[in-house]
């Protein structure tokens, strides 16, 4: 893809492209800005486990397990070690969790009831290592990234190409039980149901990157991260969106922040609908947060 700047005078200078010097250099100024990226907290960098090394080891905004891996060579090796250490992860829980209560502290909770992310971060990927991916469950994520002079860019590849027929990912419940949609509204009245249908429809029509993944008792939108969760309760919709720094743009003063020690990182900003009428103004907050992460 190539990237242009705008000048003064609506000109455009197309921007060169870079290349990393190696993996390392990639690895590095993902991990400085993993949570502003992905929404993902480091854990750790070069985790030592048997017969390799994790490249990264984080937790996302709900809890769950998170490996990444970086593939610099036009090869399969790093989507295989990738499955290697998720493996690890799934068979070594406690000490795992020992990890987390270590570097992020005790209060922080591990999601099991999901099985944990494994994110490969390459320039490209060909049709081969698509394919296989297709083959997998969808917690095998591919994102491509891109190095300009003074820019960098990152997007997902399969979560549309491999899942063109929906974009719904279901997430199992703490009981292993599988959760769905009629599941998750039958907690709830008729009429919040059907606000809660026509705002999840708005939300996935921002665009075809949009994904949902339907939890025990919440909705997250996401594109490389989440940038909006529906938590659906009896007579309400509480919505947790992510604005990182920037100030929001409510003149009904509708949003309130999300205090820090909630864990949530960039999701920090809070608000409840419960009307159809709310429906507009909760798409005008929303899209500020899918921008805000589009950015």
């Amino acid at each position: 893809m190539s990237l242009f700047k705008i000048l003064d005078d609506f000109d455009l200078e197309k921007v060169d492209r870079k290349e990393f010097s190696n993996e390392k250099a990639l690895q590095n100024l993902v991990e400085k800005n993993l949570l502003y990226l992905m929404g993902i907290k480091l854990i750790a960098s070069e985790y030592p486990v048997p017969n390799g090394r994790i490249d990264t080891l984080g937790i996302d905004e709900d809890g769950v397990p998170v490996i990444i891996e970086y593939k610099f060579k036009k090869d399969l090796s790093a989507i295989v070690q990738g499955l290697f250490y998720l493996n690890w992860v799934m068979q070594n829980r406690k000490p795992f969790e020992s990890i987390v209560k270590d570097k992020l502290g005790k209060e922080v909770t591990v999601n099991w009831s999901v099985q944990p992310r494994l994110l490969i971060v390459a320039q490209d990927f060909d049709i081969k290592e698509t394919s296989a991916i297709d083959l997998m469950l969808p917690n095998v994520e591919l994102i491509k990234y891109a190095l300009y002079e003074g820019f960098f860019d990152i997007e997902s590849v399969n979560i549309v190409k491999t899942k063109p027929s929906s974009k719904i990912y279901t997430e199992p419940a703490v009981s292993e039980q599988p959760v769905n949609l009629d599941q998750l509204l039958k907690k709830t009245s008729k009429e919040l149901s059907e606000v809660f249908l026509s705002l999840r429809d708005r939300i996935l029509a921002i665009s075809d990157a949009v994904w949902e993944k339907v939890g025990p008792y919440y909705c997250d939108y996401r594109t490389s991260s989440t940038f909006a969760s529906v938590n659906i309760q009896k007579s309400k919709l509480k919505i947790y969106i992510k604005m990182g720094p920037r100030k929001i743009d409510d003149p009904k003063n509708m949003t309130k922040p999300i205090p820090t020690t909630y864990g949530f990182g960039f999701l920090n900003t809070q608000f409840e609908i419960s009307k159809v009428e709310d429906l507009d103004y909760s798409i005008q907050l929303i899209m500020q947060a899918y921008n805000y992460l589009s950015s």
